[in-house]
């Protein structure tokens, strides 16, 4: 079958790209979207550059610019498989070519296709135990370890990037488009693209420190693929991370910077003291206090796998339906002496002249880095939902809050230095000190960090508010506004249009269906947005609400939009069979351009 679609987020099953013929997607990312193909019977996954392409027409400076940005991060991750596709752990590279033009075209690679699902999902259906996690541990980290012998780091490695394969449950790395490799192009340098819970604290703290802005770069290293490693291994062993995802931004970066997470066999019982310990070696505020390599780290987690044969290795590793065990007296302490020897060693450390930006400045200077990654915060977020239990940990977790801030009133010196006590026998506000000091607003992260566990919380609804009034008058311009749009909700969904469909929070693109009466938006516009699902109502029932920020139209044009899905609240009813997690609407709706976010 031939087609004539000319960008790659039109390509359907059954369209040709070359020689390879589009079976279905597997999903869009920041910079690419990937299908499976098949050709001469055999399967294969093909990734194509989201972003206009040189010489399609229309460019800008500012198109062409993000045009390159996306090609070389492709062909980088073409390199990358090419310098490594001895090693079994990694998909073999098959082909490199541009589509629809052979010069002008989208940039696109072709590997072999690799069987099975992500490591968070594989995780949730299967309930391993330790002795199968450890076997993933070691086989992953001997894929990171042949990278690094070929001078390749990572830099964005999470579980949705590990693939377990459904027979023999190997796992396979996936995506190394943020990768650092030698010779590459300087794409590869500074900060890569990644997910802001798991960034390395040297990462955050080069960052606010904005030595960047005098044209320093940050360097990579080995030991922050570590760092990740941790948060990889931290997440399989207590289905939670390190660093709640839905903390304020702010609050989250002090945290990574600060803040002791705690350790795996204090959250989950179940889980081994031998990895938990490993695990919390790879979490250190320190590069150097990590393992030296990952040659290192592979020797550790096999002197722990020695233990493999004892009955708590071999029992499904799950949270007590109550969720994460609550905090001991004698964890309290244990986590006072750590991070007084955590504070002892930052003090050896000389003073950076970073400690005279604001946090304001700081946040700023990170807006770039966490733009490309906001939507994996809402998805990581959604990944973990838990229906009654999370309600159940809503309980617990308020009440730890209210202990650990008992405790902290009572005995506050355990965590400030004394100077601020000396300003409350002042009589300076307690409230006051403790939300304009620096030690005083770590504190505060530390105790919401520790007590929340690292488990995420219900993605909570955007704010109302004006739609940006460039966005409004290009709307007016256009001719958009005041009109009413039939849109399939999820082109990925199957079924007719007068079927449901059953929807998760996170990115969403839906397209324009066109009527007698909807508005100038042709056929088969594309219109990307964000779905939240849990924690809204409308009329005292359950609902969701969608935006959409921009449309792609037929012709290659992308506008920016302020859309909302359903009726002038934006709020939809879910429809009868519902689940945490999973909503159920009617696969077409109606979408609205409005002036102002409901």
């Amino acid at each position: 079958m031939t087609t004539d679609a000319f960008h790659p987020d039109h390509l359907q099953p059954g369209s040709m790209v070359g020689p390879w013929r589009i079976l279905e997607s597997l999903g869009s990312g920041n910079f690419g979207h990937a299908f499976k193909a098949e050709r001469d019977g055999d399967f294969f996954t093909l990734k194509m550059a989201v972003r206009p392409a040189p010489g399609l027409g229309g460019e800008t400076q500012e198109l062409l610019q993000e045009a390159r940005q996306v090609d070389g991060r492709m062909r980088h991750e073409a390199a990358t498989l090419m310098a490594n596709a001895s090693h079994p752990g990694i998909p073999h590279l098959r082909a490199v070519d541009r589509w629809p033009h052979v010069s002008k075209g989208y940039l696109y690679i072709v590997t072999d296709f690799v069987p099975g699902e992500p490591f968070h999902v594989w995780r949730k259906r299967t309930h391993p135990s330790a002795a199968q996690l450890v076997d993933i541990f070691i086989e992953v980290v001997r894929v990171v370890a042949q990278l690094h012998r070929h001078g390749v780091l990572i830099r964005d490695l999470k579980s949705e990037h590990i693939i377990i394969h459904p027979t023999d449950h190997k796992p396979v790395l996936v995506d190394l488009g943020s990768a650092w490799l030698p010779g590459g192009s300087l794409l590869t340098e500074g900060l890569a693209p990644g997910t802001p819970h798991a960034l390395p604290p040297e990462c955050v703290a080069f960052v606010r420190e904005g030595r960047w802005q005098q044209g320093a770069r940050f360097k990579a290293s080995e030991t922050g693929d570590l760092y990740q490693l941790g948060v990889f291994m931290y997440e399989a062993l207590t289905l939670c991370w390190p660093f709640d995802p839905g903390m304020p931004t702010e609050e989250l970066l002090v945290a990574i910077e600060t803040v002791l997470p705690r350790a795996p066999h204090r959250l989950n019982p179940e889980a081994p003291e031998s990895l938990s310990l490993i695990v919390m070696k790879l979490l250190e505020k320190r590069p150097e206090d990590r393992y030296l390599d990952a040659s290192a780290l592979s020797q550790a987690l096999w002197e722990a796998a020695k233990e493999r044969s004892k009955k708590s290795w071999k029992v499904p590793l799950e949270l007590p339906p109550e969720g994460p065990a609550p905090m001991t007296q004698d964890e309290v302490e244990e986590r006072r002496l750590q991070k007084q020897e955590a504070e002892r060693r930052a003090r050896e450390v000389p003073p950076s002249k970073a400690e005279a930006l604001s946090r304001e400045q700081a946040l700023e200077q990170l807006s770039y880095l966490t733009r490309e990654i906001e939507a994996q915060v809402i998805s990581a977020e959604e990944k973990e939902a838990r229906g009654k239990k999370r309600k159940r940990r809503a309980v617990l977790v308020a009440g730890a809050c209210l202990l650990g801030l008992t405790l902290f009133a009572t005995g506050w010196w355990w965590f400030t230095p004394h100077p601020s006590a000396v300003l409350i026998e002042k009589g300076s506000a307690f409230v006051s000190t403790l939300h304009n000091s620096r030690p005083g607003r770590a504190v505060l992260v530390w105790l919401c960090a520790t007590l929340s566990f690292g488990c995420p919380a219900a993605p909570v609804r955007p704010l109302p508010g004006d739609c940006p009034q460039e966005v409004v008058q290009g709307m007016r311009e256009l001719g958009l506004l005041q009109k009413v749009y039939a849109v399939v909700v999820d082109i990925n969904q199957p079924g007719n249009n007068l079927q449901e469909g059953v929807y998760h929070a996170g990115k969403i693109v839906s397209r324009v269906v066109r009527f007698g009466w909807t508005g100038p938006l042709p056929e088969g516009t594309l219109l990307y947005g964000q779905l939240w699902t849990e924690g809204l109502t409308k009329e005292w029932k359950e609902a969701v609400l969608g935006r959409y920020t921009e449309a792609l139209l037929p012709d290659g044009r992308r506008i920016p939009v302020c859309m909302i899905l359903g009726d002038a609240t934006g709020l939809t009813i879910k429809k009868k069979g519902s689940k945490p997690g999973e909503a159920r609407l009617q696969r077409r709706m109606e979408a609205l351009p409005v002036e102002m976010w409901p």
